[in-house]
């Protein structure tokens, strides 16, 4: 089955949308033939650059005055996607999922955000999907065309594209129609990086025992020092001591690092669930009867500033871990 990518060259983690749908179709899809992508940009950027990291042969390149997805839909329909007997699959972004239902809703066609593995034969379609926490597997036959899907960011290993630059197909600049009434316009702000807690290989988590903002800041320094990704539990989320991007658990994300500190973590199954397909679970916590001890492969009962200060002054180097496969 024809396949199309969808990329969103306006925000600033262009290049890993192409290497998530690079690894996405190596790993993880069957019976997609995927040859072009339309790549949404803003008008000043360099084309060169963009066509180097697009994973497929072709890309269709259309400039944008502002990062407007009414506009992006717009320009989706036109090329074809209504009653087309195509895939489209977006970057599993907050960008992506919101074109992929938009897009499937508006064309007719089916819909789903975040899916894990798809399978084409003829024109039979099936998705594969996280569910119940990531505790299962869900199998989805989907029946109408076109199917705008949106990939999961923890389903593939991100690959480097082609290693060619792509073509450029088609090259066209969009100006703004009349007021929809519908989206608003808006400015992207670059703001600090965000870490993949998805996909990192080294991970301190941090629990109410942290105690106030600061408690969580002096962890958060700690990680930066171990070269850890850092990740909070709901407790801490909910205070405000930590942006919602760094939650982990059913409700936040779904981790699977190789090793996880979990310091001044209770172990309640919300957050557990974020962790326990740890490779590896160092539990920190003063309280002996934490649950999290025992649900830990080494436990030290002990004050977690001692603990992870003692940590970061070994830490001469930064204790990244290596994904066993770059080994």
């Amino acid at each position: 089955m024809k396949g199309i990518l969808v990329l969103n060259a306006c925000t600033n983690d262009y290049p890993d949308q192409c290497r998530l749908l690079a690894g996405f179709l190596k790993q993880r899809a069957n019976g997609i033939e995927a040859d072009t992508a339309v790549v949404f940009h803003k008008e000043e950027a360099g084309h060169d650059e963009l066509l180097r990291a697009v994973p497929v042969q072709k890309a269709v390149l259309i400039g944008l005055p502002q990062a407007r997805t009414e506009t992006m839909l717009n320009q989706l329909a036109e090329l074809g996607g209504s009653g087309e007997t195509a895939v489209y699959l977006f970057a599993g972004n907050c960008f992506g999922s919101e074109l992929a239902v938009r897009m499937g809703q508006r064309c007719g066609g089916t819909f789903m955000a975040a899916v894990d593995g798809v399978q084409c034969s003829g024109e039979q379609i099936t998705v594969t999907k996280s569910v119940y926490g990531g505790h299962m597997e869900a199998e989805f036959a989907l029946k109408k065309a076109p199917y705008c899907l949106s990939v999961s960011r923890s389903c593939a290993e991100p690959e480097e594209g082609t290693g060619r630059s792509a073509v450029a197909a088609e090259e066209r600049t969009v100006r703004e129609g009349p007021e929809n009434g519908f989206s608003e316009d808006y400015t992207l702000i670059p703001g600090k990086e965000e870490k993949n807690l998805e996909t990192a290989p080294f991970i301190l988590a941090a629990g109410w025992g942290a105690k106030s903002r600061e408690g969580v800041e002096s962890m958060a320094q700690a990680a930066e020092k171990m070269g850890a990704e850092f990740g909070v539990s709901r407790p801490v989320a909910m205070n405000a001591w930590a942006p919602m991007s760094s939650l982990i658990g059913v409700s936040g994300v779904m981790t699977k690092p190789e090793i996880c500190i979990a310091a001044g973590v209770s172990g309640a199954p919300a957050f557990y669930a974020g962790i326990e397909k740890s490779g590896f679970i160092v539990s920190v916590n003063s309280d002996p009867r934490a649950p999290i001890h025992r649900k830990s492969n080494v436990a030290i009962v002990d004050d977690w500033h001692k603990v992870l200060r003692r940590l970061s002054e070994i830490s001469e180097k930064p204790l990244k871990a290596t994904r066993k496969n770059e080994e």
